[in-house]
């Protein structure tokens, strides 16, 4: 099952306000294990795809420092190493890191900092994940699939979200 998050529509890596979330490949024996294990696996491809669209711009590293509630689960930074490739590092209360840095930049104002680049000395490393190449077959597949699902329906988005007026038991487009 492949899960796309476009709910609120989508900005990056492309720009498209009709853009809707699909489970796709639902089967019978599809359980809510399944349908959350897409969901998660879903946000990792899509950060993916934005982390190819900014490499295609700019250098980015090769660690990806996971913070905030999300990387509180062992299994989800485990599946973004494995989509991504890239090393996963989780931070100690990955879900203050914000606060961390905002700490930092009034610091850095205050002078009680020096340097805002070494606000990073504030923000340890807890756990590391390595990429499994056990799994990068099928989440390569998944990813490719996952990426086609917008392009094939993109028509189809637009479609649905044009406005239609109910008027008894029937439809009425409008403008």
């Amino acid at each position: 099952v492949i899960f796309t998050p476009w709910l609120h529509g989508n900005r990056c890596p492309f720009e498209d306000p009709d853009a809707s979330g699909i489970f796709f490949n639902i089967t019978l024996d599809t359980g809510k294990t399944e349908l959350i294990r897409a969901v998660v696996e879903g946000v990792c491809y899509h950060l993916r795809w934005m982390l190819e669209c900014q490499k295609e711009k700019i250098k980015v590293s090769d660690t990806i420092r996971f913070v905030g509630g999300g990387a509180l689960s062992p299994v989800m930074a485990q599946m973004l190493a494995d989509i991504t490739g890239h090393k996963v590092d989780v931070t100690t209360n990955p879900q203050n890191v914000g606060s961390v840095g905002a700490a930092a930049v009034i610091g850095t104002g205050l002078g009680i900092i020096q340097k805002l680049e070494t606000a990073k000395e504030y923000v340890s490393v807890e756990q590391s994940f390595i990429p499994n190449e056990r799994t990068r077959a099928v989440y390569e597949r998944n990813y490719q699939v996952f990426k086609r699902l917008y392009k094939c329906n993109k028509k189809n988005f637009k479609d649905l979200h044009t406005n239609v007026e109910v008027v008894g038991n029937e439809f009425s487009q409008l403008s």
